[in-house]
């Protein structure tokens, strides 16, 4: 028994049993009510966020896998472009005969302009019938994102990423009229050519029009469109999508934006979340497209409506027995279509030209024809049934560079000429001199008979941020590199209208996929909505391993070519006058790339069956030393 001291010296209020027992119960009782607020608090702010950051496909609130700011745009556009398909594709021995260890940090730009990353992914886009997830990504650089959290609102074809078979993946072709109905779209429209005249800027949307003053952005991934405010979801919108405004609404504290866009299979209007659009492209690309021109251009065809061509340089063509030679090919192989260097990559003519005499003269000097010379060339040509193509380099032009050094790209610190990868000096297309010299050059090859005036290197060169802020790239006005390079297309539109020739522009791969110019000035509906035909550039080989997916894009042909021009496809849907789409596809063997496979018929037809399942049915075949396979095109 405890005395009195003892019972001082313990410091304790002396309590009975019974109340002893009541203050333990209601110890218990506290800690449930506090474990019970907790969870609920926890549960409370899981929601909370789950509906201010994400929708899933039917409009519920869930948690995104991807990190979206409450803005509504990305939260780091250099981890994730949410951009679709190609890589930085080029040609063979010429425009980029670039392996895939081009998408080092040294010769691929910036992908956005507040990338901070050297890494670049993307993923594919929702179409019905194709679905994919973010293992089907395509990796521009030597590090890849790691995005095995994250998932698209598609599941796409199972393809291992570490897969070394050439066999084909499974890929459901998409309509097979898509290019027919894509490319359509200024020929269904309400708009008359008069009122292309006045500079109009409506195009028919099935019952709706696309104005493209209204254009609105989608600015964050995974955006769902309703088919009320708050209702059943229709579809999930791509990140950096053009769709029309047509009304605005408050729902409860949320406002909606009726919107109307194109898809391949068709037109969607719904409601969109007005947090996640954007009035312009600055949040998404960065500045430099305020400028760009979304008005109607009228478009000239060609009087080959399917053309299957490939690629002949000047000494390919320079003697009436080649041309015979080349004519006998293209009899036996079902080929319709050359495109033949006028003003090849190192600036030089294929006959004389004034425009040359002009500005450069040197490139005069090395033309295998006169003009009368070259008109009875591409007479025999025609009566052959051959569709000529004049292929003129642009602004990757050395000799022109070489004669005008006050105006090429140079480094400002010693004036010498900024070469680039090339290891030759570039002119730049900020100089309007040169402008008039290429339309020039485009004329005359009119005048003589070509069909088609295709522009190659129409871009800026593959500038690092380091470089760009070195060289002195002859910049007189505001315009960006989007811009300038779509105002030339205008310029040389406007200037070949009294020929009635298509004009056409050769871009790279990406051109499709990506949100911005690629720092090169290519940007896919600027360019689009000028020309009539684009012709991105898709040789697999000019992949890095694992895009789409796939281990080695050189040994799956037709996945890399179908899932490279879908994004195009897709992107024509709501310009106001989009180009028709001819891809130029791979007919050379990459044999930098490790696990490369041949490029012979097998592998030709499952790059052209690609596009067929597009519904696409012309293409031109690359190869740098002109050596084709001999079968039969369709």
């Amino acid at each position: 028994m405890v005395g009195n001291n003892d019972y001082k010296n313990d410091d304790r209020v002396k309590i009975s049993k019974p109340l002893k027992k009541a203050i333990e119960r209601a110890k218990r009782t506290k800690l449930k009510v506090g474990l019970i607020a907790t969870l609920l608090f926890v549960v409370s702010l899981g929601i909370f966020f789950a509906v201010i950051f994400s929708e899933d496909k039917d409009g519920s609130s869930t948690f995104s896998n991807l990190s979206i700011a409450q803005d509504g745009n990305q939260s780091n556009v250099s981890d994730v472009a949410n951009l679709d398909v190609n890589s930085l594709n080029g040609k063979n021995g010429d425009e980029q005969s670039l392996p895939d260890s081009t998408a080092t940090s040294n010769t691929t730009p910036n992908i956005t302009s507040n990338a901070t990353s050297n890494d670049f992914n993307v993923d594919i886009a929702s179409t019905e019938g194709l679905q994919t997830s973010f293992e089907d990504i395509i990796v521009i650089s030597t590090d890849v994102v790691d995005n095995s959290n994250g998932s698209t609102n598609l599941s796409s074809p199972t393809n291992s990423s570490n897969s070394t078979s050439s066999k084909d993946v499974a890929v459901k072709p998409i309509d097979s009229n898509s290019q027919n109905q894509t490319n359509q779209a200024a020929e269904d429209k309400d708009v008359s050519d008069n009122d292309l005249a006045k500079n109009s800027t409506s195009i028919s949307l099935g019952s709706s029009s696309i104005d493209a003053s209204k254009y609105l952005f989608v600015s964050a991934f995974g955006v769902s469109i309703f088919d009320a405010p708050g209702g059943k979801a229709l579809d999930t919108l791509k990140y950096a999508s053009y769709v029309q405004k047509l009304d605005e609404t408050k729902f409860g504290t949320e406002t909606f934006t009726k919107v109307a866009y194109r898809k391949p299979d068709g037109k969607i209007i719904g409601w969109v979340r007005s947090t996640f659009l954007s009035n312009s492209l600055k949040p998404i690309a960065g500045s430099g497209y305020e400028d760009i021109s979304f008005e109607p251009v009228s478009k000239t065809f060609g009087r080959v409506s399917d053309v299957r061509g490939i690629y002949l340089t000047r000494t390919s063509v320079n003697t009436k027995e080649k041309i015979a030679n080349w004519i006998s090919f293209a009899q036996k192989t079902n080929l319709n279509a050359f495109v033949i260097d006028v003003k090849d990559d190192d600036g030089l003519m294929l006959f004389t030209t004034s425009a040359a005499a002009k500005f450069v003269p040197k490139a005069n000097e090395d033309a295998f024809y006169s003009k009368e010379e070259m008109k009875s060339v591409v007479s025999e040509l025609k009566a052959a049934g051959i569709y000529v193509i004049a292929r003129i380099v642009a602004f990757k032009d050395p000799s022109y560079a070489r004669a005008h050094m006050d105006r090429a790209i140079v480094y400002k610190d010693t004036g010498n000429p900024y070469m680039g990868i090339y290891k030759v000096p570039w002119a730049s297309a900020y100089d309007k001199q040169l402008w008039e010299y290429n339309v020039s050059v485009a004329k005359e090859a009119a005048e003589v008979g070509f069909d088609e005036i295709q522009y190659d290197y129409v871009r800026f060169p593959e500038l690092t941020e380091y470089d760009r802020n070195r060289v002195n790239l002859r910049k007189t006005g505001d315009d960006s590199f989007a811009e300038c390079i779509q105002k030339f297309l205008i310029y040389s539109k406007k200037e070949l209208a009294p020929y009635n020739v298509p004009l056409a522009a050769d871009v790279f791969g990406l051109v499709s996929t990506a949100v911005d110019d690629l720092g090169i000035g290519q940007y896919w509906e600027a360019i689009s909505n000028v020309v009539d035909y684009i012709c991105p550039m898709v040789y697999p080989s000019h992949y890095a391993n694992g895009s789409f997916g796939l281990s080695i894009p050189d040994q799956f042909p037709y996945e890399t070519v179908y899932r490279s021009v879908l994004d195009g496809v897709r992107r024509n849907c709501n310009i106001p006058t989009p180009a028709r789409i001819r891809p130029w596809i791979q007919s050379f063997n990459a044999t930098w790339v490790k696990g490369h496979i041949t490029y012979d018929e097998n592998a030709i037809r499952k790059e052209i069956k690609a596009l067929k399942d597009l519904g696409i049915n012309e293409y031109m075949l690359w190869n740098a030393s002109n050596k084709y396979v001999q079968m039969w095109y369709d």
